[in-house]
């Protein structure tokens, strides 16, 4: 019987696994990874076997039943699910949180499961903190006092002294401060695990919240979005991408920060009402923003942002490069060779 491959959700990461599978030669694929090149080779070998042209069956949500693999990223995985698919081998979710999936029913079954742990969300939690470093530090603003010879400091008599801080920056760092993370989901659970290593205190938002044991493991404590904002030193912005979520952060969201704070946006540029988020900045309502994804991308040259000292703009690569993700693709290929003839896929997890 050939592999069945079932896709259960649209996200767009595991759409383009889907498509390379379907299809490698779809025009999509290069859209989607522009303006980086991409070579599939090595994806392509790994998944011998499973791809469309090798005969494998690929579909997407409920396409079929009788499936050999179910890969998702979001959604849930219960005893029914595998009720209807009784041949199912292994369920690969992209991410390694267990939470969705029912690891007795699939112990039961002799189901392996994997949860993948994403580089890509490793490489955008730690972009978090290399934003609130760069706020709390002034990173670009002192590079460029340094390149361009500025000073406030008398030159030193002695030659070869020590002259600290010459510029007479006011910075500070992030030990003893408070993140607040507004919709903690996977990624803000990483960044909360880094800011909680470097000692700050962490407090979430999210529409449901987490269990104990995750709060515990980060140190994070679930409060009003209210307090959130009035208590935080640095607001992290992480909610989904969904319509609902359009302009979430506007006025009374800035309103609602302390004037010494900072705020982070690295989920989706609709998400911000950056007229807001500019008005905020230039009364000083708030301290800064560091924005990795923009309303308009790639952001006009010489925008009104970019004459703001107190703002941070990358052009929206905080999860590392595209081509990162063929990696993860090519643990999945493997995972699914090793389920098929029984052996263990590599991030395995159990009951």
């Amino acid at each position: 019987m050939a592999v069945r491959l079932l896709f259960l959700d649209d996200d767009p990461v595991v759409r383009v696994l889907r498509v390379i599978l379907s299809s490698d030669q779809d025009p999509w694929i290069a859209d989607y990874f522009a303006p980086e090149h991409i070579d599939l080779t090595t994806l392509l070998k790994a998944a011998k076997g499973l791809r469309g042209c090798d005969g494998a069956v690929i579909g997407a949500g409920s396409a079929f039943a009788d499936a050999s693999v179910a890969i998702f990223r979001r959604g849930e995985i219960d005893r029914a699910f595998m009720t209807r698919h009784p041949r199912l081998k292994l369920i690969q979710r992209l991410g390694e949180r267990t939470d969705g999936i029912d690891l007795a029913a699939a112990a039961e079954r002799g189901i392996r499961v994997s949860c993948l742990p994403r580089r890509t969300l490793l490489y955008t939690a730690e972009h978090g903190m290399l934003l609130m470093l760069a706020l709390t530090k002034r990173l670009l603003a002192a590079d460029r006092t340094v390149r361009d010879g500025q000073s406030v400091s008398p030159p030193s008599a002695q030659a070869g002294s020590v002259v600290y801080n010459w510029a007479a920056f006011n910075v500070a760092g992030l030990y003893g401060k408070t993140l607040g993370i507004v919709g903690m989901g996977e990624v803000g659970f990483l960044l909360a695990k880094l800011a909680h290593a470097f000692g700050m205190s962490i407090v979430y938002t999210k529409r449901r919240r987490a269990a104990p044991e995750q709060e515990a493991a980060v140190g994070a404590r679930f409060v009003s979005e209210t307090e959130l904002l009035s208590g935080s030193h640095f607001v992290s912005l992480m909610l989904p991408n969904l319509p609902e979520y359009a302009g979430y952060a506007g006025s009374q969201f800035f309103a609602a920060m302390r004037p010494d704070a900072y705020f982070l946006n690295m989920s989706r540029g609709v998400l911000v009402d950056e007229d807001a988020l500019h008005q905020a900045l230039v009364t000083s309502r708030i301290a800064g923003a560091a924005l990795d994804v923009h309303a308009i991308e790639p952001r006009p040259a010489m925008d009104r942002f970019s004459k703001l000292e107190k703002v941070v703009m990358p052009p929206h690569f905080a999860g590392g490069a595209k081509s990162g993700l063929l990696d993860e693709f090519e643990v999945i290929a493997n995972n699914c060779h090793a389920a098929l003839r029984g052996a263990a896929p590599r991030y395995e997890v159990h009951a």
